[in-house]
Formats: C-alpha cells, sequence, structure tokens
C-alpha cells in the first residue's frame, strides 16, 4: 500500500503535506491537509477543525497534553478515524485517540504525528520531490554504493 504526499510552498518554506480524511460525528469525511512531522509525537488537528470536531470531545478520561517548541498549547480530545487515499484509489483507515488544537496560533496546518506514522515507512525525500506511506506490499530498500 502507498498514500502519496507532496511538497507544498507555504509563505517561507516548502513543506511535506499528506492529504487525508477524519471522520465526522454524523460519518462524513472531511478533507484534511497533514503536514508531515518526523519530530511530533502524536496527530494533532489545526484549531480551523475546532467548530467541526468539538462534538466529538471525549468525555472523562485523561486529558492529552501538547507541547512543543514554542511551550504547551490548549486542546481537546477526540476519538475518531483518519483517512488516506491508497495509490489504488482505495480509503484506509486508522482509529485512535487525537487532539484538536483549541488556538488558531497553535499551529497553521494540522500535523500528522508518530501515533499514526508509525504504520507505515515513511519516506521524506526532498531531491527527488516524494512524500510517500508505505505499507505491505510495498516496501523500499536503501543500497550501498558497490
Amino acid at each position: 500500500m502507498r498514500i502519496d504526499g507532496a511538497w507544498f510552498p507555504g509563505d517561507k518554506t516548502i513543506r511535506p503535506i499528506v492529504p487525508g480524511l477524519v471522520r465526522l460525528a454524523n460519518g462524513e469525511w472531511l478533507e484534511v491537509s497533514f503536514l508531515l512531522d518526523a519530530g511530533a509525537d502524536r496527530t494533532v488537528f489545526s484549531a480551523a477543525f475546532l467548530g467541526v470536531l468539538q462534538p466529538m470531545t471525549r468525555s472523562g478520561g485523561e486529558e492529552i497534553l501538547i507541547s512543543g517548541v514554542g511551550g504547551g498549547a490548549d486542546s481537546i480530545t477526540i476519538d475518531t478515524a483518519i483517512g488516506f487515499i491508497r495509490d489504488d484509489g482505495q480509503l484506509v483507515t486508522v482509529r485512535g485517540t487525537f487532539s484538536v488544537f483549541a488556538q488558531a496560533e497553535s499551529a497553521d496546518l494540522s500535523v500528522l504525528g508518530r501515533d499514526v506514522t508509525n504504520n507505515f515507512t515513511v519516506i521524506y525525500d526532498y531531491p527527488d520531490q516524494i512524500i510517500a506511506l508505505l505499507a505491505p506490499p510495498h516496501s523500499c530498500e536503501i543500497k550501498s554504493p558497490v
């Protein structure tokens, strides 16, 4: 299985983006562009999705604390599924507990973290302009020059 992303130009930099979907409370899917972040422990939706994801806030249980280079960030915790379109056009989903930033200044993009990407071989290849998430039967091989 292969899920393709792309390098997209931002305001001042080019970012690795993976297109995805999030399942809403009514069962519908909403498109999400995820910043592929190898340093992120968890997947977090940007505050732009707060209004549509807030009805899915977990009641009880422990809240997940979100922090990064800029310090802590307010968030809510939800249980849902994230979907990706495979290279063969089929939908693959990852269910889990995810966070949603509560304030717009926390992040301008949703972040795809290792709680999801640990299910895949992840390729960040800027020189060849490749962003890909792989799972069997797809794989990658690193060869040493002979």
